[in-house]
């Protein structure tokens, strides 16, 4: 005979295991795609500060920090990256340069898409007699 209360328990490890599992899966795939946004975002951040140094080199023509951060991470690889763009923004005393990089999903989450976005400024460059500003 059945102890009294289990019949109606019958099923519920099913329905706990149903519940949960999903919970664990994501749990067991949160440590790897935050691995890969960490790498990436390290990644881009290496890149925008190459771009920024070459940048504000005096004499430095235009789109070449852009151009440095380009090259930068074609020379690292982008395997930790889906897509990135990169933009350069000069004033007259600074150069920043932005990066946007999408990051592979490994989490199975509906409307889930990790990105990094990272900005860099430096001073540009600039000689100065001791009497100039």
């Amino acid at each position: 005979m059945c102890a009294a209360g289990t019949a109606a328990e019958r099923g519920s490890s099913s329905v706990e295991f149903a519940i949960l599992f999903p919970v664990i899966v994501v749990l067991l795939l949160a440590g790897p795609q935050l691995g890969m946004w960490y790498f990436a975002r390290e990644a881009a951040e290496a890149a925008a500060q190459a771009g920024a140094r070459a940048g504000s080199v005096e004499g430095a023509p235009a789109g070449e920090g852009q151009q440095a951060a380009d090259a930068y991470l074609a020379q690292l690889g982008t395997g930790s990256m889906t897509s990135y763009s990169v933009t350069q923004d000069d004033t007259a005393t600074t150069v920043s340069i932005r990066m946007v990089a999408s990051v592979p999903n490994v989490i199975p989450l509906p409307g889930f898409s990790p990105t990094v976005d990272v900005t860099v400024e430096q001073a540009r460059e600039r000689f100065t007699t001791p009497d100039s500003p």
